[in-house]
């Protein structure tokens, strides 16, 4: 019997460790692996007690916070021969729909990565899967070419839209928040990449399980759901800006793109996230008192599109 292995990263993550795992329960083919980034709060405590529940199988205390994917792959280095599923401190996931994941990708072996359709609430309205983040469906994504011709697979960007989008299909990369790699894709990539502290790993992960000649599926018969921000909030303001510059690092890295691509790239990312920030800022002033979380929103746009001109790459 093949053996499923979870592994869930904590940092400070007491607020959200038990809901994950009482949800996910315990079963006889997975094995729940915590590995906690030297929390301060009483996230190995929690951890601890879950274990003697049965519904924790080891703990992995790291001496010092180095990162979400060398955490990752401290967890896979014990973990047994087979899938390996990563799983977010704040998303939820049953074990029921993780087992529906694993038997979707044994029955097909050109599966390398199956995720499900994450829900991350009403105000999101993209889903955590698409394209790769190359010029063209960052292009089409932020101008609303594909938010627009939902039917055209040569405009599909970056990230596509729950309203049009939400059934099984082939994509480009799904997050790392809930991420099922069967056990052959797994022989195939190893480990995690480690360039980066947090955010850019998974459409990595994703871009090689490609490369190998496997698929990556985004199973909308299966939902999870996600707490978008609990794990950066938890993390720190230093973070808030990782997911865009690491975005960007990844693209000059995996496609080795020039001055005038790097160029091209800054521009369309911060000219789309700067006007999202103009328009939620309008919206936020018509509503008053009660465009506050518009307004923390269009906050975060500018930082995102600013950081990227910060951001200096190495190939």
């Amino acid at each position: 019997m093949s053996v499923t292995t979870v592994i869930l990263v904590s940092y400070n993550s007491a607020d959200d460790l038990e809901g994950c795992l009482r949800t996910l329960g315990a079963s006889d083919d997975v094995e729940v692996v915590v590995v906690d980034n030297r929390s301060s709060d009483d996230s190995v405590s929690i951890a601890r007690g879950l274990e003697a529940e049965g519904l924790v199988t080891r703990i992995i205390e790291s001496e010092t916070n180095d990162g979400f994917a060398r955490a990752v792959n401290r967890g896979i280095a014990t973990a047994a021969a087979g899938g390996i599923f990563l799983l977010n401190p704040d998303a939820r996931i049953t074990g029921a729909d993780l087992a529906r994941l694993v038997r979707a990708a044994e029955a097909d072996s050109t599966i390398g990565i199956i995720a499900p359709l994450v829900d991350s609430g009403p105000h999101v309205p993209t889903l955590a899967a698409g394209k790769q983040p190359r010029l063209w469906p960052l292009f089409t994504h932020f101008t609303g070419l594909a938010r627009a011709f939902p039917r055209v697979p040569f405009l599909r960007g970056r990230h596509l839209y729950r309203r049009h989008h939400s059934y099984t299909q082939d994509v480009e990369w799904v997050s790392g928040c809930a991420l099922y790699l069967a056990p052959h894709a797994r022989e195939a990539v190893g480990f995690l990449s480690e360039r980066w502290f947090m955010y850019g790993e998974d459409i990595e992960l994703a871009d090689r399980v490609l490369r190998q000649g496997y698929r990556v599926v985004l199973d909308a018969d299966v939902v999870a759901t996600h707490e978008i921000a609990a794990s950066v909030n938890a993390a720190g303001s230093s973070v808030s800006t990782l997911w865009a510059q690491n975005t960007f690092d990844f693209y000059v890295w995996r496609f080795s793109a020039g001055p005038v691509r790097r160029f091209l790239w800054r521009a369309i990312f911060s000219a789309g996230l700067g006007s999202r920030a103009l328009l939620l800022g309008a919206k936020a002033r018509r509503a008053g008192e009660k465009g506050a979380a518009m307004r923390a929103r269009a906050a975060r746009f500018r930082r995102f599109a600013g950081a990227v001109w910060s951001t200096n790459p190495t190939r």
